[in-house]
């Protein structure tokens, strides 16, 4: 989009799943971050409850300044355990608009193969799109492009993960998440 405009919201994804929070990145992330911080430390003892969820605040602020930074319209972030082991993963929403011109999505399903990784056109909410999963060590990524309808641009969605030894089931949850996108009037 334009310098300071934001797309519309046209999309809308279900609820997450368990453990997995939306944010909107609409200039009152801030709030939400205090209480996502506040609400993850709750059980801790005092004084430790207050230095980590400091930690914590200021490294949820710092990603969500980024993803706006990088465009983003929304963030969904795992704030899901394991054993008590946080599953770290996260989706960045944007919109891509190329200057008006629409995206060819099959030229950009062979420029995304012929780099690396698995990129092939598919369906998503009755509508062509890209599904591009690749690493770039330790990270695992599975991207979505897809055209949004009666614009030009293209609305993204990039799941990552560090975890490699949950990769597989991640990008499985993550093509179920996707799966629940729906166009909204």
């Amino acid at each position: 989009p334009a310098p300071g405009r934001r797309p519309t919201r046209r999309h809308s994804t279900e609820v997450p799943p368990p453990g997995w929070v939306r944010v909107a990145l609409d200039g009152r992330e801030g709030a939400q971050a205090t209480a996502l911080a506040a609400a993850k430390v709750s059980n801790l003892p005092e004084p430790q409850r207050s230095a980590v969820r400091e930690r914590l605040l200021k490294m949820i602020k710092t990603g969500l300044r980024q993803a706006r930074q990088a465009g983003g319209v929304d963030v969904l972030l795992s704030l899901a355990e394991w054993d008590g082991i946080p599953i770290a993963a996260s989706c960045l929403v944007s919109y891509v608009d190329q200057d008006g011109m629409p995206v060819p999505l099959d030229m950009l399903a062979q420029d995304l193969a012929a780099e690396d990784g698995d990129a092939r056109l598919v369906e998503l909410a009755g509508r062509p799109a890209v599904r591009h999963r690749h690493v770039d060590p330790p990270v695992t990524r599975l991207d979505y492009m897809t055209t949004v309808p009666g614009k030009p641009g293209l609305l993204t969605f990039a799941f990552s993960t560090p975890l490699e030894q949950l990769a597989d089931p991640l990008v499985t949850l993550f093509d179920a998440m996707i799966g629940t996108l729906r166009w909204v009037r």
